[in-house]
């Protein structure tokens, strides 16, 4: 009886072993956010659902926006949303000062950058895990810091907060969580009312 060599097996484990590393490649990932069938991310994807992603593992998004994130294969720059770079929301130069800084940028640029369903919301009433509405902040609507009705007359300040109080005064853009003022936007309440705050 002929003996089996070994050099004649060598293909065939090769095969054989070939058959074992493709046949693991089959499942589709559980973790990727990206769907090669479809080529798109997932429905939930945009706007709070790739800035987890795209902080931890920003590399990945590079496969297919490109090394600069300049649109790559994907055509859809990140520079789209993400006016300043890929990691400023806003332009850099706004740094944690967009409260205060974006009044000019709007004079000068519009809203249209910031009218769209991922950032402020089309009709700038803000969207769920992005961008506020700018009514959170303009009371009287987008060009008006306080109720329209103010009409910079101290007395209807006055009449407001007796009327409803100044929960829509305290937060950390306009006159600061405890009416102390915020740098670069609302001054401290105690400037006209010593000592009530």
């Amino acid at each position: 009886m002929p003996q089996i060599r070994i050099t004649s097996l060598t293909p065939f484990i090769l095969l054989l072993l070939s058959g074992f590393l493709l046949a693991g490649c089959g499942d589709s990932n559980p973790q990727a956010t990206f769907d090669s069938v479809s080529g798109k991310h997932p429905n939930n994807w945009l706007p709070s659902g790739h800035t987890t992603e795209g902080k931890a593992h920003p590399e990945n998004c590079a496969d297919c926006h490109g090394a600069d994130y300049l649109g790559g294969i994907s055509k859809v720059a990140c520079t789209q949303c993400h006016i300043g770079n890929k990691d400023s929301i806003h332009p850099v130069q706004w740094g944690n000062f967009a409260y205060a800084l974006h009044g000019n940028y709007s004079q000068v640029h519009g809203t249209t950058s910031c009218a769209n369903a991922n950032c402020h919301g089309a009709t700038l009433e803000g969207v769920a895990g992005s961008g506020p509405s700018c009514t959170q902040c303009h009371l009287g609507g987008i060009n008006s810091f306080h109720p329209v009705a103010w009409d910079n007359n101290i007395i209807r300040h006055r009449d407001y907060v007796a009327l409803n109080g100044t929960s829509s005064c305290r937060n950390s853009v306009c006159h600061g969580a405890n009416l102390q003022g915020v740098f670069l936007s609302g001054p401290s309440c105690n400037l006209c009312h010593p000592g009530a705050f």
